[in-house]
């Protein structure tokens, strides 16, 4: 098929940690499993892919016959998205990056008593600063994907950040259910389109699932 000759997928997965000092820091509990899933159904399904991972088990952090690149921090993982986008080109952000990082890392490691004051700072918006950099240096046919792990308000959350990022789709991950999120092997996905639909899939599991992520943006491809 001559469309996965001429377009690249890159996908974002796990976790992304911020230090507060040389032993703690903030992150969540993403396994980086989604984000593997469809980077390997990419790759499976004739894709040229890119794959940033987070600090996941080391069962997550690459894909056979993918471009793999492992990051730690929110930074990091935006300078490897920057480095890897390009025309005609599918982002798909299934990362759950740090929003906040400490203002300040302690150089050594703090001790109970020193009760210390922790002030954290915003950290930059991967998609936001995609679509910046997308227009800045002209980069043609970019399509992003984003994911929506939520816990109230779902559908909301996820149509605003669906308008607010300038995304194509975005897969909207309910975090009360437990058969969805973190650690589990199931999801149950929620997706809206830039065009106003909307599809709920049924649970299955996250490999299964990684191929359904892939065929559906197949099929939308030519028409994004």
């Amino acid at each position: 098929m001559q469309l996965k000759k001429d377009y690249k997928i890159v996908v974002t997965s796990g976790p992304t940690r911020e230090f507060i000092d040389p032993i703690r820091y903030i992150s969540n509990p993403s396994t980086g499993k989604m984000g593997y899933y469809i980077a390997k159904a990419a790759v499976n399904s004739g894709f040229p892919v890119t794959y940033i991972a987070g600090p996941v088990d080391s069962e997550f952090a690459k894909v056979d016959e993918a471009t793999n690149i492992s990051v730690l921090s929110t930074q990091d993982m935006l300078d490897a998205v920057l480095k890897s986008i390009t025309n005609n080109c599918v982002l798909i952000m299934a990362a759950a990056p740090a929003d906040y990082r400490p203002a300040k890392r302690y150089e050594v490691k703090m001790k109970k008593t020193d009760s210390p004051d922790i002030h954290l700072v915003p950290n930059p918006d991967i998609l936001q600063t995609v679509n910046l950099y997308r227009d800045a240096k002209g980069i043609r046919n970019l399509h992003l994907i984003g994911f929506a792990a939520e816990t109230h308000d779902t559908d909301k959350y996820a149509l605003e950040k669906l308008q607010k990022k300038n995304l194509d789709m975005i897969f909207l991950n309910d975090l009360t259910r437990k058969d969805s999120g973190f650690g589990v092997n199931t999801n149950q996905l929620t997706v809206f389109y830039r065009n106003g639909k909307k599809e709920v899939w049924p649970p299955m599991a996250k490999e299964k699932l990684g191929y359904q992520i892939i065929r559906e943006i197949e099929q939308w491809l030519p028409s994004l």
